[in-house]
């Protein structure tokens, strides 16, 4: 599949994301990740409570999807037991290569030389920060909590000095394509946006916002959420935001058991066009095959 973006844009972080870099990998010539780095549980929550580093999970998933070698699958391999345990190697090099560069940018800069992509992935900030929002029964603090909480609202990024990585921002301002999702809205999507400099640059960015739509209903911070929900949710968060586009699965049912999200005349009044495809894959999640052709026929 020949590239037909020059520049394509991937905001979010987790599983969702990594689909989404494999489909923009084969029809874009450029790809930036801008993943979140709220995340405090597992392996990345370790490294960031031991170390004061960024958690590096987000970061390292984008480098596997956007790697065909078979690096890839040295990033995600996990250690059983000893005090590595659950500890993800490529979690541990991108903290060794941010501190032999200075800092995290400079860390993933190497990372990508190393392994020759014409690739980038990028932090939204590159502040401290952490996720905080009020559930049914008070505040939540914290990704971890945040995501496995129904009935979120008020959600809010904290932290000193929170300002948007100038290279995010850029790679947001030069896009020719810009992909939202999939992936959980309050613990992938919205917590690069709520960046200052983030929301703003992607609001003014010439370059089409395609939100890709989740395939049915999540647990916890998903519950009860429709696919009109999340839109709603990133243009409260963003006022002068306009998602262009929103795709969204058309097609056989997840097989895991939980509501499939379907597209509804709400929607259709939120933004600017719904595109409708088969986007499930074999093994459950988006279909990156799928996924790249339908994201084609947004530059027709």
């Amino acid at each position: 599949m020949d590239p037909v973006f020059p520049h394509a844009v991937a905001v979010g972080g987790g599983h969702g994301q990594a689909r989404t870099l494999r489909a923009l990998r084969t029809i874009a010539e450029h790809v930036t990740a801008i993943a979140t780095v709220a995340d405090d549980g597992g392996s990345s929550g370790r490294l960031r409570r031991e170390l004061g580093v960024l958690p590096p999970g987000d970061m390292r998933m984008a480098f596997s999807a956007l790697t065909e070698s078979d690096i890839a699958e040295l990033l995600e391999h996990r250690f059983r037991g000893g005090s590595l345990d659950g500890h993800a190697v490529g979690n541990l090099v991108m903290v060794a290569l941010a501190e032999l560069e200075g800092g995290i940018v400079g860390g993933m800069d190497r990372l990508a030389r190393m392994l020759q992509l014409p690739h980038r992935v990028l932090p939204s900030t590159e502040a401290d920060v952490q996720l905080r929002a009020t559930g049914p029964d008070g505040p939540v603090v914290g990704q971890a909590a945040v995501a496995v909480t129904a009935g979120i609202r008020d959600l809010e990024l904290v932290g000193e000095d929170v300002t948007a990585c100038p290279a995010a921002v850029a790679a947001i301002e030069a896009a020719d394509l810009i992909v939202l999702g999939p992936g959980s809205v309050c613990t992938s999507v919205l917590p690069n946006l709520l960046v200052p400099g983030i929301g703003e640059a992607l609001a003014a960015a010439r370059a089409p916002r395609v939100l890709v739509a989740n395939l049915d209903e999540q647990t916890g911070e998903g519950e009860g959420r429709s696919i009109a929900d999340p839109v709603r949710m990133l243009t409260a968060a963003v006022p002068d935001l306009l998602v262009d586009h929103v795709l969204v699965h058309d097609g056989p049912a997840p097989a895991t058991g939980r509501p499939p999200l379907r597209a509804d005349d709400e929607l259709a009044m939120l933004v600017g066009t719904v595109r409708a495809a088969d986007l499930l894959g074999e093994r459950g999640g988006h279909d990156p095959e799928a996924l790249a052709a339908t994201l084609r026929r947004v530059a027709a």
